[in-house]
């Protein structure tokens, strides 16, 4: 996307090759970009970034990965609500995700921002906003 840094901000958005020992991870998840848990944070991600704007800082970004992360952990929960194997363990660890991914968005902003007031004005041949209208004499 224009304008932003190229590095990661999180480990989750690196990318590499898989290994070829079998069995030796990282320690770093990844998703095959074709599944709807990969498809669901790609989505998660690009809504966010499109509510914060054109120019997001660092922390923003990190809080945003966090978010999408939260809100796939929520989707799975739903997942296992809807199969009907939704333990009372389940529960804690769903209502404590809940309470996070509120004080991230909190955190994050909930309203989107508004234009900068030069924004508003409109745009005049020089650069300028258009002055007061004088009377035709």
């Amino acid at each position: 996307m224009p304008g932003r840094a190229n590095k990661p901000v999180s480990p989750h958005m690196i990318a590499r090759p898989p290994s070829k020992h079998r069995g030796a991870k990282l320690g770093i998840v990844r998703l095959d970009g074709r599944t709807l848990e990969a498809r669901l944070l790609r989505y998660t991600r690009q809504a966010l970034l499109d509510h914060l704007g054109p120019n997001p800082t660092v922390p923003q970004l990190a809080i945003v990965e966090r978010i999408a992360w939260l809100e796939l952990k929520c989707a799975m929960f739903d997942k296992r609500t809807a199969e009907g194997t939704f333990t009372k363990a389940d529960n804690v660890v769903f209502l404590a995700v809940i309470g996070s991914l509120r004080r991230l968005y909190k955190e994050l902003g909930l309203e989107k921002p508004g234009p900068k007031f030069s924004e508003l004005l409109p745009k005049r041949r020089g650069g300028r906003p258009p002055g007061p209208k004088r009377a035709k004499q």
